[in-house]
């Protein structure tokens, strides 16, 4: 429910900005966003709020605040990448905020203390991390130095106890550091370096484990000691009771290096008491789940193909709450009954595929999604939004459903459920239509089962976070063209504040305005893209259009590099496709053009200055693009690869990252290089190099873990070869993405808006239509 006064600036809002797309508000035009503003906008990511919801903690960065790092420490288990912050503190009741340092530092895993006195985090000093505590009301902090346990592990989370006199968190052992240092350190530089490949683990996945070896340990705040619970351990996550009484962790049992999956582990699922004594096992060995937990700690429930499972940490085994374990025993004997030759009943097939989503306040129940579908392989990226909600009790596991979709998957709104009243009888779920921009956060009545608004525009809503008695909401909202500013509202939403300007200097400045559009592919399916109009768009007037591809594309949003090219004269298009395993070649084609092809019908761009770009996965398309058209006059391939063959087993860095894509995810091949042999050669833009017809800028980092520079000094040699137009731009410092320091990457922009200058803005003979 909103107020007539929010309505009033949401009508108010529409009008200035329909009056700014017609042209004809009649003022002077902004200045344009520059280069140097992308390193200066500034954004903020909540880290905590306070039980009443009082009380905020956040960290406030800019694009300048991560770089430079250093790429050739990419994959070494001891590097600490710059991530610097202001850290402030925001009383959302009286609007009053604070920096808690005097400049900006790299802090990590702000909690408050269950109180809300004190705030607990890692602060950066050196190479290592201290834990410091900021006392609230008198504004001091206490700060202690853990080294001489060992160093605190770069990926710990902060618990505190319920009495606040414990922290939790994990330490290193004090060798770990010279370990892995050596290990990095051996493969680097050698001078001597042996694969092989009877050892159980590649190198690189040898290396990248040191990552997950930790010490659980709590830190008493009144002695001043740290107590280890465990010696080093590979620990993938961790969860502390909410008494304080124990600790739940998945070990990693992993046993070699995989290629089923990509940067996950085997895990077996323990137990270890506080008090002391051994880890009891939970969950033997398995793989890829994710566990949903009551506030407790004391109850999880996880999905398997399909069916839903609960346990309580002292039951020996876990219960099936979907599904029906007999008749699916039963269908499996009939199933090897039919492979041997005899008769037996079928295998039933599935028509419920159950997701666990989240418990009730009180844990008795649990709040399970339901499809009529499993998600398939290439669906990847893609899954539909669910059909259903139900209700399940955890002890009977009686179940009803609360929630039915109407639409059918491709109109159905996405549903994200972002929590549960205290009293447990309203579940809140954020809000997205699949075909319109229609989104904000929703209320779902379990007593009536009716779903009503709290907040629904064409804004961007996120970050929504509920305080502990549900008095408190707080959100970030943007109108999809400026960076977001963060709100705090009441229960019903009918108040509705402001508490953070995080970009004045923005307020005068010309930014891109998108739109949504909807247009079908050559095989006639209805597919959505975002066009970003250029900076004082003239009603009217041509302009010369930039496709930018990776895969789909839907919500908007502001893009500090987008912004760089409608200022620069640019409109910009973000198409969607629809992807088929084993030929996104043509996928890519198919969308792309039809999204051009919208644009053009439209009349504000123009069909003689097409130009396309892409970043990694979009760098690899554009390439297969322009081999298969001479439609685009300009392209720039940032860090895509060219050749399938070769990349295959590139990057060791990131495992077996190039070779599970292909097979069975992102570049959706569909199978390894020797079943499929003639799909990695037709998706080789090398082999179609003859075919190309548009100018080409490469950009590459020479320290690029994930595509090696290499597949652009590929490409370049054959254009090159061939007599066509190519540069290729390589940052020795830079990585994936080009390069990492503030000049370089002004530099990187710089020759890119020179690049379509000179191909897309110089006069030429108009294409015959």
């Amino acid at each position: 429910m909103r107020s007539a006064k929010v309505f009033s600036y949401i009508i108010l809002a529409c009008i200035l900005l329909g009056m700014t797309l017609t042209g004809s508000l009649g003022s002077a035009e902004k200045s344009l966003f520059t280069i140097e503003d992308y390193f200066n906008v500034a954004s903020l990511e909540l880290s905590d709020m306070t039980k009443d919801g009082e009380w905020l903690v956040g960290q406030v960065s800019t694009g300048r605040d991560a770089i430079p790092r250093d790429n050739y420490r990419f994959g070494d288990p001891t590097y600490i990448y710059p991530n610097l912050s202001d850290t402030i503190i925001i009383n959302v009741k009286t609007g009053k905020q604070r920096k808690l340092f005097s400049s900006k530092q790299q802090v990590q895993s702000l909690i408050w203390s269950p109180s809300g006195e004190m705030l607990a985090f890692f602060i950066r000093r050196g190479d290592d991390f201290h834990l410091s505590i900021w006392h609230r009301k008198t504004g001091k902090f206490e700060e202690h130095d853990l080294s001489k346990y060992g160093p605190v592990a770069t990926r710990s989370q902060l618990t505190w106890s319920p009495d606040g006199k414990r922290i939790f968190l994990a330490i290193r052992d004090l060798e770990w550091t010279k370990k892995s240092r050596e290990l990095f350190n051996y493969a680097t530089k050698g001078p001597i370096i042996v694969q092989d490949s009877d050892k159980p683990f590649l190198l690189w996945d040898e290396i990248g484990q040191r990552e997950g070896l930790q010490i659980p340990a709590f830190w008493d705040r009144d002695k001043k000691t740290l107590t280890k619970l465990l010696p080093e351990t590979p620990i993938a996550s961790s969860w502390v009771s909410k008494d304080g009484t124990f600790i739940v962790f998945e070990r990693d049992v992993t046993e070699k290096t995989t290629y089923e999956f990509i940067f996950g582990t085997s895990n077996q699922l323990e137990i270890l008491p506080i008090s002391g004594g051994p880890p009891r096992v939970l969950l033997k060995k398995y793989e890829q789940r994710t566990f949903v937990w009551n506030k407790e700690i004391t109850m999880l429930a996880y999905t398997e193909k399909g069916d839903v499972f609960v346990m309580q940490v002292n039951d020996e085994k876990p219960r099936r709450l979907t599904g029906e374990e007999e008749k699916s025993e039963k269908s499996k004997e009939g199933a090897e009954k039919n492979k041997s030759g005899e008769k037996g009943e079928k295998p039933q097939e599935k028509k419920e595929f159950f997701s666990s989503v989240r418990f009730s306040p009180d844990g008795g129940k649990l709040l399970c999604s339901c499809s009529p579908s499993p998600p398939k392989e290439e669906e990847y990226r893609m899954t539909a939004p669910p059909l259903q909600y139900w209700l399940i009790d955890v002890k009977t596991a009686e179940r009803k459903m609360i929630y039915e979709s109407k639409e059918d998957a491709e109109t159905r709104p996405m549903l994200g459920v972002q929590d549960w009243s205290p009293d447990g009888r309203t579940i809140y779920f954020s809000y997205s239509a699949q075909d319109k921009y229609d989104r904000g956060l929703v209320k779902l009545d379990l007593q009536t089962q009716k779903m009503s608004d709290f907040i629904r525009s064409a804004h961007i809503y996120q970050g929504f976070r509920m305080s502990e008695d549900g008095q408190t909401f707080v959100f970030s909202d943007s109108d999809g063209d400026r960076p977001g500013e963060w709100y705090v509202a009441n229960p019903d939403f009918s108040q509705i504040k402001k508490f953070t300007d995080l970009n004045p200097q923005l307020e005068d400045k010309a930014l891109s305005h998108t739109e949504l559009i909807s247009y079908r592919d050559a095989d006639g399916k209805r597919l959505y893209g975002v066009l970003y109009y250029p900076a004082n768009y003239e009603k009217g007037k041509k302009y010369p259009l930039v496709t930018e591809v990776y895969e789909n594309f839907f919500d908007n949003g502001f893009s500090p590099d987008l912004n760089i090219l409608t200022s620069a004269g640019y409109a910009v298009l973000h198409p969607s496709v629809q992807f088929e395993t084993g030929y996104p070649r043509e996928a890519w084609i198919k969308g792309a053009l039809a999204g051009i092809n919208k644009a053009i019908e439209m009349g504000f761009a123009d069909l003689d200055r097409l130009g396309i770009q892409g970043t990694s996965y979009g760098g690899y398309a554009t390439v297969l693009i322009i081999a298969q058209t001479d439609r685009f006059k300009a392209a720039i391939n940032n860090s895509g690869k060219v050749d399938m063959v070769s990349f295959y087993t590139q990057s060791p860095r990131i495992g077996v990252r190039n070779i599970h894509a292909p097979e069975r995810s992102q570049d959706r091949i569909g199978g390894t290089m020797w079943e499929h042999p003639e799909r990695y050669l037709a998706h080789s833009a090398i082999l179609f190099a003859d075919r190309i017809k548009t100018p080409l800028l490469c950009i590459t980092g020479d320290q690029d873990p994930n595509v090696e520079a290499v597949q652009s000094q590929e490409i370049y040699y054959a254009l090159r070869r061939l007599g066509k137009k190519v540069v290729w731009v390589t940052y020795h410092n830079g990585s994936h993405g080009g390069p990492n320091t503030i000049e370089e990457r002004k530099d990187m922009y710089k020759r890119m808006i020179d690049w379509y200058d000179k191909y897309l803005k110089a006069e030429k003979k108009p294409t015959q239509q």
